[in-house]
């Protein structure tokens, strides 16, 4: 189909299908769709949800990942839903809800903030309070309409978790993409559409366009859509080949990486940089030198592992805590060397040493250690922040661990219980925008930017992975590698 016609077909069903579209979804349901990325799921799910509005009624709404929370709480904003016509939260944190809500059914007490690594027992107690009479007939009487998202990435037992409160929701919608599948879960065997998703909610088929791409990349979109045929274990792609305005493939060298996101961060346009392992993404956000900033995961693991290291109140080895803690953060810290070190980790003073460029650090460190304190400990921190030749790159892990110890000074929590509620609060409001990330695929899928580079796109053979990195571009696309054939293959 010829790009101008694709386009103009794009925007009429943005513009004037798009209500019939949503009311055919919820008149049809239970049901289940299947869309591609970038081709309007989340705009249709918001347009559903509108309908359900306007009709009295109001929705329950869950995904998997804070990411997509937000991004469906944008468009619902944007369709002007009013915030009291549905519940949305992911499907660990409405589980959570109901166990915390309803503790002696669920035969587990927890506390007011989550602990996510006992997501497997949430799910599972959740699913004993869902099958009660009493709370089927709450969520019967306080929903008319249950949508999920991203269904591929739901393992069994979550499976049986949503079809608990499909028993008693009748219009339910089921929204995802299979080869958007890239999410694990150890000892977790994943939901089979065909045989357990088809059968209890219908599929329903609807035209696909590229929504994402119609007015900034139409070609590109398209390109995306008939890639998808191609992205499966085996096949062999050679993106030499591909002739689409805004992709290219460049080959890997020592200074590509830089090279190209230096390029890109010249553009007052969103770009994401991409790399497999976490350990990775922080060796590009360094040698970057802030210019991206690392996206954490919402656990917050890097965080928790630096809290547990931190020494008690008024002992001297805050300071060597602060110095290594900001050095797996910024880069400018070279100066503090091991001669310094030595020094702070014996007690010793380290004023008369001089590091050009971070004297005000070296005095407040020195002052943190003759006077040891979480206040004083804050403080320094900002010395760090504001040195004009230091440039953090984990943003998000220093803002974040810094506030938890500051605010576990007039509380009585702990830093890492801070920590705990700090995360939490960015699960329901969403994380701080930033122009330029440095992440893993896997925490920025249903995300959208205008600008993607994948750093080293021989670690993106997986199917799944690499189409999601590919599809969270608007505009253009950069793969880097030793070669631009890559041979296919699933990952367990």
């Amino acid at each position: 189909m010829p790009i101008p016609r694709l386009q103009k077909m794009a925007v009429k069903l943005m513009d004037n299908e798009l209500e019939a579209t949503a009311r055919l979804i919820v008149k049809n349901s239970p049901c289940s769709l299947e869309m591609p990325a970038g081709t309007g799921k989340t705009h249709l799910i918001a347009a559903a949800v509108a309908v359900v509005a306007n009709e009295g009624g109001r929705s329950l709404i869950l995904t998997h990942t804070n990411a997509g929370v937000d991004a469906l709480r944008k468009r619902l904003n944007k369709f002007n839903v009013k915030a009291s016509s549905y519940h949305i939260d992911t499907i660990t944190g409405w589980a959570f809800t109901l166990i915390r809500s309803y503790g002696t059914i669920a035969g587990i007490e927890v506390s007011d903030v989550p602990d996510w690594s006992a997501s497997k027992q949430y799910i599972e107690s959740a699913t004993n309070v869902v099958r009660t009479t009493a709370i089927g007939l709450v969520h019967a009487n306080s929903f008319s309409c249950f949508f999920v998202d991203e269904y591929q990435d739901c393992n069994v037992r979550q499976h049986t978790f949503l079809s608990s409160i499909a028993d008693n929701l009748e219009k339910t919608i089921i929204f995802g993409d299979r080869l958007q599948g890239i999410f694990g879960f150890a000892g977790e065997t994943l939901v089979d559409w065909d045989c357990d998703v088809f059968p209890r909610f219908p599929q329903l088929h609807i035209p696909c366009f590229p929504y994402r791409w119609c007015r900034t990349n139409p070609q590109l979109g398209q390109w995306l859509l008939d890639l998808r045929p191609n992205l499966v274990d085996g096949n062999e792609i050679d993106f030499s080949s591909v002739k689409v305005p805004g992709f290219k493939w460049v080959y890997s060298s020592q200074t590509a990486v830089t090279d190209e996101a230096y390029r890109i961060a010249n553009l007052d346009e969103t770009a994401v940089l991409l790399d497999k392992w976490a350990a990775n993404v922080a060796t590009h956000a360094s040698r970057l030198r802030g210019t991206y900033s690392m996206m954490e995961e919402l656990q917050g693991k890097f965080m928790i592992q630096a809290l547990e290291k931190l020494p008690p109140e008024n002992q001297y080895e805050l300071t060597s805590w602060l110095v290594i803690f900001a050095k797996s953060c910024a880069v400018g810290l070279s100066g503090i060397d091991k001669t310094i070190m030595t020094a702070l980790n014996n007690n010793r003073p380290i004023i008369q040493y001089k590091r050009k460029g971070i004297e005000d650090v070296i005095g407040g460190l020195e002052e943190l250690r003759q006077a040891p304190s979480y206040a004083k400990l804050v403080e320094v921190s900002s010395s760090i922040r504001n040195a004009k030749d230091i440039k953090i790159y984990r943003w998000e892990a220093w803002t974040d661990t810094i506030d938890a110890i500051r605010n576990s000074i007039i509380s009585e929590e702990t830093p890492i219980e801070e920590l705990f509620h700090i995360r939490d609060r960015q699960r329901k409001i969403g994380r701080r925008s930033s122009k330029r990330i440095a992440s893993r695929t896997l925490l920025v899928k249903g995300l959208e930017y205008d600008h993607v580079i994948v750093a080293d796109m021989m670690k993106m053979c997986d199917p799944k992975n690499l189409y999601v990195a590919l599809t969270r571009a608007s505009k253009s696309i950069t793969l880097i590698g030793p070669s631009p054939i890559v041979q296919l293959k699933n990952e367990n």
